[in-house]
């Protein structure tokens, strides 16, 4: 299965982006935009993963994200990977508590544990994946994005559970389906 662990992103913000999207889509080289139905802060891509690990992984999961507290996350100011260079990715950021890059430690970790999974090099950036550039873009249409995706996205939201997902894809884009769901921590006195 093509797995990857992930936080939503509800229909306020996604409604803002929406409207940001609609008014400079038109003006921007081609590219594959993401369904926005679909947007969600990916934590951990896992890609091809043998079904028999689910289990030991759902465990892990469940233990790291009940660890973790509800987060406030606000999307903020877009941009584009690789940065400096002619962009494959558009991307709105996510502003988030530092309690954020501490659960992605602990999902990657899970990960590893029950997977023998190999994280990646690079660093995490909170973003959600807006468009993938097959012609990468160059510095006007870069420029054009990011003008259009400043400041805040939307309004703040919480994230209080967080999602195994299942991609498949197709012809016409990536669907999900969601394995399994993972309650964050519930502050005492609120049960």
């Amino acid at each position: 299965m093509r797995l990857f662990i992930a936080l939503d992103v509800p229909e306020p913000p996604r409604r803002e982006l929406r409207r940001r999207l609609d008014a400079v889509r038109d003006r921007l080289p081609r590219a594959r935009w993401v369904d926005l139905e679909n947007v969600h802060l990916t934590l951990l891509f896992l890609g091809e993963t043998p079904e028999t690990g689910i289990p030991d992984l759902a465990a892990g999961l469940r233990e790291a994200f009940a660890r973790c507290p509800p987060l406030d996350l606000r999307l903020g100011s877009g941009g584009t990977f690789p940065p400096g260079r002619p962009a494959r990715v558009a991307w709105a950021g996510v502003e988030a508590p530092e309690e954020l890059t501490a659960l992605q430690a602990d999902i990657t970790r899970a990960a590893v544990e029950a997977l023998g999974f190999e994280p990646e090099e690079r660093g995490f950036h909170p973003h959600v994946t807006l468009a993938r550039c097959p012609d990468p873009w160059r510095r006007e249409a870069i420029d054009k994005f990011k003008t259009a995706f400043t400041g805040p996205i939307g309004p703040p939201f919480l994230a209080d559970h967080g999602i195994l997902f299942e991609s498949k894809l197709s012809p016409k884009g990536a669907r999900y389906r969601a394995v399994e769901t993972f309650p964050m921590m519930v502050p005492e006195g609120e049960e």
